[in-house]
């Protein structure tokens, strides 16, 4: 059984709303056309919901969000919440075999969007979906500002908002299915994670307590896009703690700094090359309102970007999280402060390093499997009842798949098992190798991943006009790592396969391994034609 959060906690998305202590003058949520009042922005659910109900959606049925971060995207999640309805989170990014698919995969009954999003038109590439992948599809629904047709593809496009009495009754239940994210399949296929109404915010609530979103001026920078856990936790976070969520629909370096200086940012999550971004855009100025900021590091170069922050008076703290436990499951501090890991949020959430093969539970130190049991953990895989048995077991707990070790406090993230390298009869971090390799001149970027032959192999991007020689590299790697730990190849790239996931760009480790298979099998073919001849 899944640990609960008890009382002193809100169990649904509406109860949320109300949680904490907040002026309901106070603003709410900002985007490029609007400003909401928490009071506003209460209002505003109503009326969505009341769209929503007149379109058929109750209880159980699933709802489709494909929106740009904005006062919008967070009314249409809390009034599906209000329905029971299950949200089905789309990112911005993705286009038609991704959105066909999980249309498709999850028997959307509307879809709510909307059109003059510059960046992407989603009419355009809704329309040329396959008819298959939209079957079940009832309505498509749109924001009254961007509302400019009645029909989409042979579907009533009909208006968000509706009658605010339509909506008065709370259907909301604590063990009601609320949504679902896509997890990012960089190493597996991608999995359709669902939540229930309770763990999303209960699990708001203890961030909100941890990092502070509960102070009385509490400014969230909402640049994460909220169809995937990282930008979602953070927004329910401030939502649960009365804070403002200023919203970006797309970053950008210089918008976000003015954003900080203009709003008095204090609490900023991202990736590690949006914390490289924004203080290239700083001006050289300190962004003296941040009071909190937390980065996953999606990229080998992340030391490099998050120097770079620090330089310009942010103290971003390694984050770690998952779309199973969720985003800002725990935040790193003291020494290991940039390191993925630290102590769990919640203070029920219990943790475990067992070895990958056996189970066995391994001491403070030793790397294996982080299993994680906590209330922060999904119900299941969506319709994967096989996938959801794989990954909990009878007891409830959660095998995340990440290789990590437990340290005097909380504990340090490491790689994905699947990641991770059986080299010389040991288990490396790719991280390890790929630290030496970045700290050499000219490189931009590099990724590490292992051979079914047992060797390593690395992928280097160099820095504009460098020019990086693989023997140089090895060299310097032999000087510096254990025999078994050099790459067998070094091999230069333009740039790594790219997967974009709803938390922001990451790097197709399954391609990069292909790719080490086939440069190895073909040296090793043309050294088998050069013996014979």
């Amino acid at each position: 059984m899944r640990k609960t959060y008890g009382a002193g906690y809100p169990d649904t998305l509406p109860a949320l709303l109300t949680w904490s202590e907040r002026n309901g003058s106070a603003p709410a949520v900002t985007d490029a056309a609007t400003t909401l009042t928490w009071r506003a922005l209460q209002d505003r659910v109503l009326r969505v919901a009341g769209g929503l109900r007149k379109a058929g959606i109750g209880a159980g049925l699933r709802v489709a969000l494909w929106l740009p971060n904005g006062t919008d995207y967070l009314a249409a999640i809390f009034a599906c919440a209000r329905l029971g309805a299950v949200a089905v989170h789309i990112n911005t990014r993705f286009r038609a075999a991704e959105v066909g698919g999980l249309l498709r995969r999850t028997r959307a009954v509307a879809l709510v969007t909307q059109w003059g999003f510059a960046p992407v038109d989603f009419p355009a590439i809704f329309s040329a979906l396959p008819q298959e992948d939209r079957t079940a599809l009832r309505s498509v629904l749109a924001p009254q500002r961007s509302l400019n047709a009645t029909t989409l593809a042979g579907l009533p496009v009909l208006p968000l908002e509706g009658d605010a009495a339509d909506a008065e009754r709370d259907e909301a239940t604590a063990g009601a299915p609320c949504l679902t994210f896509t997890t990012s399949g960089t190493t597996s296929g991608p999995k359709l994670v669902l939540h229930d109404q309770q763990t999303i915010a209960g699990h708001a609530a203890d961030v909100a307590r941890r990092i502070g979103l509960d102070a009385e001026d509490a400014v969230l920078l909402g640049v994460v896009p909220f169809c995937g856990t990282f930008g979602n936790a953070a927004a329910m976070a401030a939502a649960a703690g009365g804070a403002h969520i200023v919203c970006m629909e797309q970053f950008d370096g210089a918008a976000a700094a003015a954003l900080i200086r203009h709003h008095l940012i204090t609490h900023l999550f991202g990736g590690d090359d949006m914390f490289g971004r924004l203080a290239a855009a700083s001006g050289g100025r300190s962004f003296d309102s941040v009071r909190f900021s937390g980065f996953a590091a999606f990229h080998s170069s992340a030391a490099v970007s998050i120097a770079a922050a620090e330089a310009v008076g942010l103290q971003p703290r390694g984050l770690y999280g998952s779309s199973e436990v969720q985003a800002l499951f725990s935040i790193a501090d003291g020494e290991n402060r940039q390191r993925g890991g630290g102590v769990p949020v919640s203070a029920q959430a219990l943790l475990a390093v067992r070895d990958p093969d056996t189970g066995t539970a391994l001491p403070h130190g030793a790397s294996g499997e982080l299993w994680i049991d906590a209330p922060s953990r999904f119900v299941e895989y969506l319709d994967n009842p096989s996938a959801t048995a794989r990954a909990i077991d009878a007891d409830g707990v959660f095998r995340t798949g990440d290789l990590a070790h437990l340290a005097d406090v909380g504990f340090i993230y490491e790689a994905r098992i699947g990641d991770a390298m059986r080299l010389g009869g040991f288990l490396v971090s790719p991280e390890e190798i790929e630290a030496v390799i970045q700290a050499q001149p000219g490189v931009a970027g590099v990724q590490v991943v292992s051979a079914s032959c047992g060797v390593a192999v690395a992928f280097v991007r160099p820095c504009a006009g460098a020019v990086l020689q693989e023997a140089t590299l090895r060299a310097f790697c032999s000087q510096q790592l254990a025999r078994f730990k050099v790459p067998e190849r070094i091999v230069v790239v333009d740039d790594f396969p790219i997967v974009e996931s709803p938390n922001g760009p990451k790097v197709q480790k399954v391609r990069l391994r292909e790719m080490a298979e086939a440069l190895l099998s073909e040296e090793g073919d043309r050294s088998t034609k050069i013996r014979a001849g």
